[in-house]
């Protein structure tokens, strides 16, 4: 059984203050920054308290045992439907295609319409269900897998479906499409997990079969991924069209999910209300839902985010702003306060390294890698609550290099006189001096809080290599994949790196590590930007996906993580990866936080309890 990345427990304002330390960077830890002084001196305070005290505090007593049995009686009548959903999200992407999309934000919301063959059920357990699939398939062999789908699923009752049921042909349109590997506008994100497909054939108006050119340790686990949703064929044909490609509109969202959307507005706001067709909704499996989500856009400043969280206008925020969130908790007593570890919340800087003039001198990238201070870079980016991160990100706890190991490996050591020596030493054996500026000048996107990343990460790295020559610059979000995509980006991106969909990470090592498909790669993906392949690397990737011992293919990996901090990151300079902070009022039940989040695995299964105190006064957004 996988062990849980997160625990959960209602905060006080004092307990929020004294745990919110998490410890220090180095072997296990955490980054830590001192909370100061708590409210524990009223420990000396006299102990003839006046009768007002007194009465008061019998009166908050009482308060908090009649909210505890009002909660756990809500919780023995369970979910029940009504009320609304809204959380704040960034609603950022290139398009409302899920098979070509790349960002995040867009599966997490406008996947709220869709669903997959196959789902998580319990992400931290790698315990997987059907979801249009009657089950799991059945396996007669190591590469055969017969899928029987649901007969009563249907599409949203809108057009151009207008509530017409799921048919074979739906299925085929989906999987033919996602066989092609690509369009004109784009390359289909899973089409990795597709090129393993061999044959299908579709037997009849229910039942289907996949066979895989070779046994597929992960094929299942990755047919979850949250963008491989069954879109309506029509939409689908529509958005291949140039000119619709990067239209946002509800029109452009038809699925056989649980909520119908009305609105959807890019980088600003969302709403959908509840599907009452939908087919698990229809057969009991889900008894309560909402009847609408509101996806709304705050902007980067966490000031709006805490003022509609404290007004009830959103039911819950995650943020690596540790300070605001413990004043959140610690002002809000009643709320719910955790910490998870994810994956998809870190920092690095995915470098050229094939055809950079300079970082392809491997004394160079080197030097880089080594001056990089990644306690300084937990500080700054996640105000403390990160740990270093390999080549798999920590919160893959079996996958990933322990922090033991990495606290004693070059690059990751503290103090940093020893790397910092080296460094200055290579840089100076590769004359890196004599390169153009350009060579060093790192992009990032306009997020505002990548704003500060214009001006410390050059800085670390000048003030470690004692030069000038690194520099920053920030461009459109929007433009990211493109301008990374065309060559424009030759030295690098620095900034977050997600895609870490499934809680076993081989594919997603596979997409960045493996040889690109344009050069032959059997299991690598065009976000391999610049196409870094070495015999090693493919040697300890083939092994992986050949494994069907789990313990033996997270050594396996862990060896080719190790061979990366001897190649300066191969290609990726690993940084840090954060802890996100969430708090949530009580009367919002959801399952999770995991350590990886679908947006429909939350919205499906969550309900508002209507009866809890603190639902007094929420409010829609604004």
């Amino acid at each position: 059984m996988r062990e849980n990345y997160w625990a959960r427990r209602r905060l006080s304002r004092r307990t929020v203050l004294k745990t919110s330390v998490a410890g220090a960077v180095g072997a296990g830890a955490l980054i830590a920054v001192g909370c100061g002084d708590d409210d524990d001196d009223d420990a000396d305070a006299p102990a003839t308290a006046t009768q007002a005290a007194a009465t008061q505090a019998a009166a908050t007593q009482a308060a908090a045992a009649e909210a505890e049995a009002t909660e756990a009686a809500a919780a023995q009548m369970g979910p029940t439907d009504g009320s609304f959903f809204s959380q704040y999200t960034g609603i950022a992407g290139t398009t409302l295609d899920l098979h070509q999309e790349q960002y995040r934000g867009i599966a997490y919301t406008a996947g709220n319409a869709y669903n997959n063959l196959l789902k998580f059920t319990d992400m931290d357990n790698f315990v997987i269900s059907g979801e249009v699939a009657r089950g799991l398939p059945e396996q007669p062999d190591e590469v055969t897998y017969n899928f029987t789908i649901r007969d009563d699923v249907s599409y949203h009752n809108k057009p151009p479906a207008n509530g017409r049921a799921l048919t074979m042909d739906d299925i085929r349109w989906n999987i033919d499409r996602n066989l092609t590997g690509g369009s004109a506008a784009g390359s289909y994100l899973n089409a990795p997990l597709y090129s393993k497909v061999s044959s299908v054939d579709y037997i009849d108006d229910t039942n289907f079969t996949v066979k895989v050119s070779e046994p597929q340790v992960t094929w299942l686990g990755d047919m979850t991924d949250e963008f491989n949703v069954i879109m309506y064929p029509e939409i689908g044909e529509k958005l291949l069209d140039e000119n619709e490609f990067g239209v946002f509109s509800p029109d452009n969202i038809v699925g056989t999910g649980p909520f119908i959307f009305d609105e959807f507005v890019k980088e600003d706001r969302a709403h959908a209300v509840r599907n009452d067709d939908y087919f698990f909704r229809k057969d009991g499996t889900i008894p309560g839902m909402v009847d609408e989500l509101f996806f709304v856009n705050l902007g980067g400043d966490i000031n709006p985010q805490r003022l509609a969280f404290e007004q009830k206008q959103i039911d819950e925020l995650a943020s690596r702003d540790k300070a605001v969130m413990e004043e959140i908790a610690a002002n809000n007593p009643d709320v719910e306060a955790f910490r998870v570890g994810d994956p998809n919340n870190n920092l690095e800087f995915a470098y050229n390294y094939t055809t950079n003039r300079a970082l392809s001198d491997e004394r160079i990238r080197t030097a880089m890698f080594l001056a990089t201070d990644r306690a300084l870079v937990a500080q700054q980016h996640f105000q403390g609550l990160g740990r270093p991160n390999p080549a798999v990100n920590w919160p893959f706890e079996a996958w990933a290099l322990s922090q033991e190991e990495l606290s004693q490996a070059p690059g990751y050591r503290q103090p940093k006189d020893q790397d910092i020596a080296d460094a200055r030493a290579l840089w100076e054996q590769a004359d890196a001096e004599s390169h153009d500026d350009l060579d060093f000048r790192v992009t990032t996107v306009d997020f505002p809080q990548y704003v500060p990343l214009l001006e410390w990460f050059p800085a670390m790295l000048n003030t470690g290599l004692d030069t000038e020559k690194w520099s920053a610059q920030a461009i459109p979000v929007t433009s990211l994949l493109e301008y990374n995509q065309s060559g424009q980006a030759s030295v690098g991106y620095l900034g977050g790196w997600d895609q870490w969909t499934s809680p076993d990470p081989r594919l997603r090592f596979a997409k960045v590590y493996a040889k690109h498909p344009d050069d032959g790669g059997k299991y690598g993906h065009f976000i391999n930007f610049w196409k870094y392949t070495t015999p090693e690397m493919e040697g300890y990737i083939e092994a992986m996906f050949t494994e069907f011992d789990t313990e033996k293919a997270q050594e396996i990996i862990k060896e080719a993580q190790r061979f990366a901090l001897t190649d300066a990151g191969s290609g990726h300079l690993q940084m840090v990866g954060g802890l996100t902070s969430w708090v949530k009022w009580p009367y919002l039940h959801r399952r999770g936080p995991f350590f990886i989040t679908y947006g429909t695995t939350i919205s499906q299964e969550l309900w508002i309890d209507q009866s809890h105190p603190t639902f007094q006064g929420k409010q829609r957004p604004a």
